[in-house]
């Protein structure tokens, strides 16, 4: 669970270090262990390393088969736990490669083991993936519905991580399907950026400021356009538009690179150089 933290502040070295320990003290329960491996694949993930978070998943999904049953834990540290979750992982890094099919196989078999566990968690990132699937396939409407479900139940729980996520996915998914006007789609966005910058989750931060200059370009906002105006600057000197919002996702990205462990700092530059590029034309 401080592993779990930490990742959600985006201090990755801190995390890979508790995980490692965990993971190679002999006395941690295989449930533990393959909790372990799936959290270190959600650090890659976040730092947009979905093929490195492969052999994490899939380490996690032999661990938690293989060993005996136990009794379903509401907090979600069960061996059936580990198991669901290593699936939703791999689906999660199947999505980011852009394999559909695998991943709505891997999906669907979570979501199966899923009904009669007691857990909050598993729900909410089934939703989370199946409305990125969806947005893989270029169904936004099929995406808006467990989107919606992963934010009801975010506020049911009270979990603040969860919610910001949940609704990044859904303003994107609403907007995509025409349902939530552009200019409001931004202004949850920012808000939504702002909340993460204050709470201190740095890595919801940066999507959210992606998410927010996409939709600027994606709406046809020439002002901004990426290829010609990314270094035109306001009359105060600070960039606008498009450009502040992945000026200042590359600002959050520097700073989590420089709180992550080595294996880390390479996924989150490779992450970064696209950005990097674009930020300087």
């Amino acid at each position: 669970m401080a592993a779990v933290a930490l990742g959600g502040q985006g201090r990755y070295a801190a995390a890979a270090a508790e995980l490692a320990r965990l993971r190679a003290e002999p006395s941690t329960p295989v449930a533990i262990v393959a909790h372990a491996a799936v959290t270190a694949a959600a650090h890659r993930r976040q730092l947009g390393g979905h093929g490195a978070a492969l052999a994490d998943d899939a380490f996690a999904l032999r661990v938690a088969t293989a060993a005996a049953a136990e009794q379903p834990h509401v907090d979600g540290t069960d061996v059936a736990a580990a198991r669901i979750d290593a699936l939703i992982g791999l689906a999660a890094d199947n999505v980011g490669l852009g394999r559909p099919l695998v991943a709505q196989r891997l999906l669907d078999s979570a979501e199966c083991l899923s009904r009669d566990h007691p857990s909050w968690r598993m729900p909410i990132r089934i939703g989370w993936v199946r409305a990125e699937l969806a947005l893989l396939r270029g169904e936004p409407a099929a995406a808006t519905e467990p989107a919606a479900d992963a934010v009801r139940r975010a506020r049911m729980v009270g979990s603040v991580r969860h919610l910001v996520k949940s609704l990044i996915v859904h303003v994107v998914a609403t907007v995509l399907t025409g349902d939530l006007i552009a200019e409001s789609g931004l202004s949850e966005l920012d808000r939504l950026a702002d909340e993460c910058a204050e709470r201190g989750l740095a890595p919801l931060e940066w999507p959210c400021q992606l998410a927010a200059a996409d939709l600027i370009l994606r709406t046809g906002d020439t002002a901004n356009d990426a290829t010609t105006h990314m270094a035109q600057q306001s009359a105060a000197g600070t960039m606008t538009g498009a450009a502040r919002r992945r000026h200042a996702a590359l600002a959050t990205m520097s700073v989590i690179e420089r709180r992550c462990d080595p294996a880390g700092r390479r996924l989150i530059g490779v992450s970064m150089q696209p950005l990097g590029f674009q930020a300087v034309m």
